[in-house]
Protein backbone atom coordinates (compact mmCIF):
# COMPACT_ATOMS: atom_id res chain seq x y z
CA UNK A 1 0.00 0.00 0.00
CA UNK A 2 1.42 3.39 -1.03
CA UNK A 3 1.86 6.24 1.40
CA UNK A 4 -0.94 8.19 -0.32
CA UNK A 5 -3.25 5.18 -0.21
CA UNK A 6 -2.62 4.96 3.54
CA UNK A 7 -4.34 8.34 3.86
CA UNK A 8 -7.66 6.53 3.42
CA UNK A 9 -6.94 5.00 6.85
CA UNK A 10 -5.61 8.29 8.23
CA UNK A 11 -7.30 7.99 11.63
CA UNK A 12 -5.96 4.46 12.07
CA UNK A 13 -2.43 5.57 11.14
CA UNK A 14 -2.50 8.40 13.66
CA UNK A 15 -4.04 6.16 16.31
CA UNK A 16 -1.37 3.49 15.89
CA UNK A 17 1.43 6.10 15.80
CA UNK A 18 0.27 7.98 18.89
CA UNK A 19 -0.56 4.75 20.75
CA UNK A 20 2.84 3.28 19.86
CA UNK A 21 4.61 6.45 20.99
CA UNK A 22 2.79 6.37 24.35
CA UNK A 23 3.50 2.67 24.96
CA UNK A 24 7.19 2.94 24.01
CA UNK A 25 7.59 6.11 26.10
CA UNK A 26 6.11 4.41 29.17
CA UNK A 27 8.32 1.34 28.71
CA UNK A 28 11.47 3.44 28.24
CA UNK A 29 10.63 5.61 31.26
CA UNK A 30 10.06 2.52 33.45
CA UNK A 31 13.30 0.89 32.30
CA UNK A 32 15.17 4.12 33.00
CA UNK A 33 13.59 4.48 36.44
CA UNK A 34 14.48 0.90 37.42
CA UNK A 35 18.04 1.23 36.10
CA UNK A 36 17.65 -1.41 33.38
CA UNK A 37 18.28 1.11 30.62
CA UNK A 38 20.71 4.00 30.33
CA UNK A 39 19.29 6.81 28.25
CA UNK A 40 21.52 9.19 26.24
CA UNK A 41 19.19 12.04 27.24
CA UNK A 42 16.87 12.72 30.15
CA UNK A 43 13.52 10.92 30.26
CA UNK A 44 11.46 14.01 29.17
CA UNK A 45 13.79 14.65 26.21
CA UNK A 46 13.69 10.98 25.23
CA UNK A 47 9.88 11.02 25.29
CA UNK A 48 9.82 14.04 22.95
CA UNK A 49 12.22 12.28 20.56
CA UNK A 50 10.15 9.07 20.64
CA UNK A 51 6.99 11.01 19.76
CA UNK A 52 8.78 12.71 16.86
CA UNK A 53 10.10 9.35 15.68
CA UNK A 54 6.60 7.88 15.58
CA UNK A 55 5.40 10.91 13.61
CA UNK A 56 7.77 10.17 10.70
CA UNK A 57 5.39 7.80 8.89
CA UNK A 58 2.33 10.10 9.26
CA UNK A 59 4.54 12.94 8.00
CA UNK A 60 5.44 11.10 4.79
CA UNK A 61 1.79 10.05 4.40
CA UNK A 62 0.57 13.65 4.69
CA UNK A 63 3.33 14.93 2.39
CA UNK A 64 2.52 12.32 -0.28
CA UNK A 65 -1.21 13.05 -0.12
CA UNK A 66 -0.85 16.83 -0.23
CA UNK A 67 1.62 16.60 -3.11
CA UNK A 68 -0.85 14.39 -5.02
CA UNK A 69 -3.66 16.91 -4.53
CA UNK A 70 -1.46 19.84 -5.54
CA UNK A 71 -0.38 18.09 -8.76
CA UNK A 72 -4.04 17.47 -9.62
CA UNK A 73 -4.88 21.15 -9.08
CA UNK A 74 -1.92 22.20 -11.22
CA UNK A 75 -3.15 19.99 -14.11
CA UNK A 76 -6.71 21.35 -14.20
CA UNK A 77 -6.03 24.50 -16.32
CA UNK A 78 -4.45 22.33 -19.04
CA UNK A 79 -7.34 19.86 -18.88
CA UNK A 80 -9.89 22.63 -19.32
CA UNK A 81 -7.99 24.02 -22.30
CA UNK A 82 -8.10 20.63 -24.03
CA UNK A 83 -11.77 19.98 -23.17
CA UNK A 84 -12.82 23.42 -24.41
CA UNK A 85 -10.98 22.88 -27.71
CA UNK A 86 -12.65 19.49 -28.21
CA UNK A 87 -16.16 20.75 -27.39
CA UNK A 88 -15.73 23.54 -29.94
CA UNK A 89 -15.19 20.85 -32.61
CA UNK A 90 -18.60 19.32 -31.77
CA UNK A 91 -17.58 16.59 -29.31
CA UNK A 92 -19.86 16.16 -26.30
CA UNK A 93 -18.63 17.09 -22.83
CA UNK A 94 -18.70 13.58 -21.40
CA UNK A 95 -16.90 12.25 -24.49
CA UNK A 96 -14.29 15.02 -24.10
CA UNK A 97 -13.58 13.85 -20.55
CA UNK A 98 -13.22 10.27 -21.79
CA UNK A 99 -10.71 11.42 -24.42
CA UNK A 100 -8.85 13.39 -21.75
CA UNK A 101 -8.40 10.16 -19.78
CA UNK A 102 -6.07 8.95 -22.54
CA UNK A 103 -3.70 11.92 -22.12
CA UNK A 104 -1.09 12.66 -19.48
CA UNK A 105 -2.26 15.01 -16.75
CA UNK A 106 -0.21 13.44 -13.98
CA UNK A 107 -2.28 11.91 -11.16
CA UNK A 108 -5.39 13.59 -12.57
CA UNK A 109 -5.27 11.07 -15.45
CA UNK A 110 -5.95 8.20 -13.03
CA UNK A 111 -9.03 9.99 -11.71
CA UNK A 112 -10.23 10.67 -15.25
CA UNK A 113 -9.80 6.97 -16.11
CA UNK A 114 -11.99 6.07 -13.14
CA UNK A 115 -14.53 8.61 -14.39
CA UNK A 116 -14.33 7.07 -17.88
CA UNK A 117 -14.88 3.56 -16.53
CA UNK A 118 -17.92 4.66 -14.54
CA UNK A 119 -19.43 6.39 -17.56
CA UNK A 120 -18.91 3.27 -19.67
CA UNK A 121 -20.65 1.21 -16.98
CA UNK A 122 -23.69 3.43 -17.22
CA UNK A 123 -23.18 5.66 -14.20
CA UNK A 124 -24.89 9.04 -14.81
CA UNK A 125 -22.50 11.85 -15.74
CA UNK A 126 -23.30 14.02 -12.72
CA UNK A 127 -22.93 11.14 -10.29
CA UNK A 128 -19.59 10.07 -11.80
CA UNK A 129 -18.25 13.62 -11.56
CA UNK A 130 -19.52 13.91 -7.98
CA UNK A 131 -17.57 10.76 -7.07
CA UNK A 132 -14.42 12.29 -8.54
CA UNK A 133 -14.94 15.45 -6.47
CA UNK A 134 -15.37 13.38 -3.28
CA UNK A 135 -12.20 11.37 -4.01
CA UNK A 136 -9.92 14.35 -4.56
CA UNK A 137 -11.51 16.90 -2.20
CA UNK A 138 -9.67 20.03 -3.30
CA UNK A 139 -11.24 23.47 -3.70
CA UNK A 140 -10.06 23.67 -7.31
CA UNK A 141 -11.57 20.30 -8.26
CA UNK A 142 -14.83 20.95 -6.43
CA UNK A 143 -15.27 24.36 -8.02
CA UNK A 144 -14.17 23.37 -11.55
CA UNK A 145 -16.01 20.08 -11.91
CA UNK A 146 -19.04 21.47 -10.13
CA UNK A 147 -19.22 24.20 -12.78
CA UNK A 148 -18.72 21.60 -15.52
CA UNK A 149 -21.77 19.71 -14.22
CA UNK A 150 -23.78 22.94 -14.19
CA UNK A 151 -22.66 23.74 -17.73
CA UNK A 152 -23.63 20.27 -18.95
CA UNK A 153 -27.01 20.59 -17.26
CA UNK A 154 -27.64 24.03 -18.77
CA UNK A 155 -26.87 22.93 -22.33
CA UNK A 156 -26.85 25.54 -25.09
CA UNK A 157 -23.49 26.98 -26.16
CA UNK A 158 -21.50 24.98 -23.67
CA UNK A 159 -18.19 26.04 -25.22
CA UNK A 160 -18.77 29.60 -24.01
CA UNK A 161 -19.44 28.33 -20.50
CA UNK A 162 -16.27 26.24 -20.64
CA UNK A 163 -14.27 29.34 -21.57
CA UNK A 164 -15.67 31.06 -18.46
CA UNK A 165 -14.87 28.01 -16.30
CA UNK A 166 -11.35 27.90 -17.73
CA UNK A 167 -10.83 31.59 -16.99
CA UNK A 168 -12.13 31.09 -13.45
CA UNK A 169 -9.82 28.09 -12.88
CA UNK A 170 -6.80 29.99 -14.19
CA UNK A 171 -7.57 32.89 -11.89
CA UNK A 172 -8.00 30.59 -8.89
CA UNK A 173 -4.73 28.81 -9.76
CA UNK A 174 -2.81 32.10 -10.04
CA UNK A 175 -4.31 33.42 -6.79
CA UNK A 176 -3.24 30.28 -4.94
CA UNK A 177 0.24 30.53 -6.44
CA UNK A 178 0.51 34.18 -5.43
CA UNK A 179 -0.69 33.37 -1.92
CA UNK A 180 1.98 30.72 -1.47
CA UNK A 181 4.66 33.06 -2.86
CA UNK A 182 3.54 35.90 -0.58
CA UNK A 183 3.60 33.71 2.54
CA UNK A 184 6.90 31.98 1.77
CA UNK A 185 8.99 34.81 3.35
CA UNK A 186 7.12 34.29 6.64
CA UNK A 187 8.11 30.62 6.61
CA UNK A 188 11.73 31.73 6.11
CA UNK A 189 11.34 34.11 9.07
CA UNK A 190 10.24 31.19 11.26
CA UNK A 191 13.33 29.21 10.22
CA UNK A 192 15.58 32.22 10.88
CA UNK A 193 14.04 32.76 14.33
CA UNK A 194 14.50 29.07 15.10
CA UNK A 195 18.11 29.17 13.90
CA UNK A 196 18.81 32.22 16.08
CA UNK A 197 17.31 30.44 19.10
CA UNK A 198 19.48 27.36 18.54
CA UNK A 199 22.59 29.50 17.94
CA UNK A 200 22.01 31.50 21.15
CA UNK A 201 21.42 28.26 23.07
CA UNK A 202 24.70 26.81 21.78
CA UNK A 203 26.61 29.98 22.66
CA UNK A 204 25.13 30.09 26.17
CA UNK A 205 25.91 26.44 26.88
CA UNK A 206 29.31 26.37 25.17
CA UNK A 207 30.60 29.73 26.37
CA UNK A 208 28.86 30.80 29.54
CA UNK A 209 27.62 27.68 31.34
CA UNK A 210 30.63 25.55 30.39
CA UNK A 211 32.97 28.11 31.98
CA UNK A 212 30.78 28.62 35.03
CA UNK A 213 29.87 25.00 35.70
CA UNK A 214 33.02 23.39 34.34
CA UNK A 215 33.37 20.73 31.65
CA UNK A 216 33.05 17.75 33.98
CA UNK A 217 29.80 15.85 33.59
CA UNK A 218 29.22 15.67 37.30
CA UNK A 219 30.42 19.14 38.23
CA UNK A 220 27.91 21.36 39.98
CA UNK A 221 28.14 24.82 41.41
CA UNK A 222 26.41 26.93 44.00
CA UNK A 223 25.88 30.64 43.42
CA UNK A 224 25.32 31.48 47.00
CA UNK A 225 22.71 30.68 49.55
CA UNK A 226 19.14 30.62 48.26
CA UNK A 227 20.03 30.96 44.57
CA UNK A 228 18.14 28.83 42.05
CA UNK A 229 21.37 27.77 40.29
CA UNK A 230 22.67 25.93 43.33
CA UNK A 231 23.59 22.33 42.47
CA UNK A 232 23.07 22.85 38.72
CA UNK A 233 25.15 20.61 36.43
CA UNK A 234 26.33 21.14 32.87
CA UNK A 235 24.55 18.04 31.45
CA UNK A 236 21.30 19.25 33.02
CA UNK A 237 21.71 22.65 31.37
CA UNK A 238 22.43 21.06 27.98
CA UNK A 239 19.38 18.85 28.28
CA UNK A 240 17.19 21.78 29.31
CA UNK A 241 18.23 23.83 26.29
CA UNK A 242 17.75 20.78 24.05
CA UNK A 243 14.19 20.37 25.33
CA UNK A 244 13.44 24.05 24.72
CA UNK A 245 14.86 23.84 21.17
CA UNK A 246 12.76 20.75 20.41
CA UNK A 247 9.61 22.46 21.69
CA UNK A 248 10.51 25.49 19.56
CA UNK A 249 10.91 23.15 16.57
CA UNK A 250 7.47 21.62 17.15
CA UNK A 251 5.56 24.89 17.44
CA UNK A 252 7.63 26.65 14.78
CA UNK A 253 7.22 23.74 12.37
CA UNK A 254 3.44 23.59 12.69
CA UNK A 255 3.29 27.38 12.35
CA UNK A 256 5.37 27.21 9.15
CA UNK A 257 3.01 24.57 7.76
CA UNK A 258 -0.06 26.67 8.52
CA UNK A 259 1.45 29.80 6.99
CA UNK A 260 3.04 28.19 3.97
CA UNK A 261 0.40 25.65 2.95
CA UNK A 262 -2.65 26.52 5.03
CA UNK A 263 -2.58 23.30 7.06
CA UNK A 264 -1.07 22.37 10.41
CA UNK A 265 -0.51 18.80 9.18
CA UNK A 266 1.66 20.21 6.39
CA UNK A 267 3.98 21.42 9.16
CA UNK A 268 5.05 17.86 10.04
CA UNK A 269 7.95 18.04 7.60
CA UNK A 270 9.11 21.36 9.07
CA UNK A 271 8.92 19.90 12.58
CA UNK A 272 11.08 16.92 11.60
CA UNK A 273 13.61 19.12 9.76
CA UNK A 274 13.98 21.50 12.71
CA UNK A 275 14.06 18.69 15.28
CA UNK A 276 16.66 16.76 13.27
CA UNK A 277 18.81 19.88 12.96
CA UNK A 278 18.48 20.54 16.70
CA UNK A 279 19.51 17.02 17.62
CA UNK A 280 22.48 17.16 15.25
CA UNK A 281 23.69 20.45 16.70
CA UNK A 282 23.38 19.38 20.34
CA UNK A 283 24.98 15.98 19.75
CA UNK A 284 27.85 17.09 17.52
CA UNK A 285 28.60 20.68 18.59
CA UNK A 286 27.45 21.21 22.18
Amino acid sequence: MSLRAAYVHRNLVYGVSIGGAIVVSIIVALLDATGHLTLPFSAPTTVILIILLFLIFPNFMEFSYQRWRRRIDDAIPGLLTDISAQVKTGITLDRSLEIAATKDYGPLTDELKKLQTQLQLGVPFEEAVDRLIKRVKTTMVKRTFGLIVQANRAGGKIEELLDIIQSDANELFLLDKERRSALRPYVVVIYIAFGVFVAVSVLLVDSFFKQVLGSGSGTSVSFGSGNGLAGLTLPAVKDLFLQMALIEAIFGGFGAGKLGEGSFTAGFKHVLIMAGFTLLVFVVIV
